[in-house]
């Protein structure tokens, strides 16, 4: 009785409670991402027109809204905590907490020097990173301290490398990932290796990589007009406080496959099949690529304040049933 009390979402407790319930879990499907919105040229009366935002996203219908005044600066790497803050780590290696309506920047502890596109936090507050190497590829997963930007390196220093080389038969060291995004479901990270646009699963324990389906799942088949896979975030949809879903973005599209011609700035907005490595498209928004994403888990009520606001609401409408 008491795990299905706890898993009970904010949004079903509603009705029943009316007011009681803070509203601070509705709003659990929604994400975070940095991006740009471009107004194509009109001619003899502006340019093309680039303006970068912060955005809100709506899990459910893929549907971004500005929610910052027109910025510039935001990082490529974003990530939330538990505490319902947003935090972006910049490829200079500082990270930072951005406020969610005015996008402004406090940096974090001290700049490292590691450059990362990728960065996330896990439900029980430890960071990752997989950052460059010498070789300017990413092969090592870094957990973060996030609240000194200390980063310390974990497992194997040629992880991702031998875990595509081992999943398309291929002499170990030949692979030369760029792993440009992180997030998390389940407490597993996941990351898109842009090189070979697959699906990376890391081990947060042991730095341990894996490919998650087979090498390339990611733009195979039907997939493969679509492109720049720069953002992943786990998002708690249900509202329990645990993220269970990935979603990631897809910026470009190419129509008709023909190099001459532009790709178009699609905007998408994907949800990935863990078990394959594979996506659908949930929604798009023209005119927009994103640079990253990030989400908090729902602020779940406490064990006890929610069993009381269960005994005034719904076991008195019990009872008066």
């Amino acid at each position: 009785m008491l795990t299905f009390l706890l898993k009970l979402s904010a949004w079903s407790v509603v009705p029943l409670l009316g007011t009681l319930l803070l509203p601070a879990s509705v709003e659990a499907a929604l994400f975070y991402a940095t991006g740009q919105r471009l107004t194509q040229a009109v001619p003899g009366v502006h340019d093309d027109i680039r303006e970068n935002f912060l955005f809100a996203v709506d899990s459910t219908t893929g549907i971004a809204t500005p929610v910052s005044p027109e910025t510039s600066g935001l990082p490529s790497a974003l990530a939330g905590t538990a505490e319902q803050r947003l935090l972006g780590y910049q490829f200079s290696g500082q990270l930072v907490e951005i406020d969610l309506n005015s996008a402004t920047q406090t940096p974090i502890g001290e700049p490292t020097d590691l450059a990362a596109t990728s960065f996330d936090v896990l439900e029980d507050g430890r960071g990752f990173i997989v950052p460059f190497d010498e070789s300017f590829n990413t092969q090592q997963l870094h957990q973060i301290d996030v609240t000194t930007g200390a980063a310390i390196p974990l497992g194997s220093s040629q992880a991702v490398g031998d875990a595509v080389d081992n999943a398309r038969s291929t002499q170990l060291g030949t692979a030369n990932p760029f792993v440009i995004s992180l997030g998390s479901v389940d407490n597993s990270l996941y990351g898109i290796d842009l090189d070979t646009e697959s699906l990376i699963q890391f081990d947060p324990e042991t730095g341990d990589a894996a490919v998650v389906g087979e090498v390339g799942a990611v733009t195979a088949d039907d997939r493969a007009v679509f492109s720049g896979f720069a953002a992943l975030t786990g998002v708690d949809t249900d509202t329990d406080g645990q993220f269970d879903a990935l979603f990631g973005n897809v910026n470009f599209i190419d129509d008709d496959n023909d190099p001459a011609t532009p790709v178009q700035r699609l905007g998408g907005i994907a949800r990935y099949d863990l078990s394959d490595g594979s996506w659908d498209l949930v929604g798009t928004n023209p005119g927009v690529i994103f640079f990253g994403f990030g989400a908090s888990p729902a602020a779940v009520p406490e064990p006890g304040v929610l069993l009381g606001l269960l005994s005034l609401g719904f076991l008195g409408g019990w009872k008066r049933r």
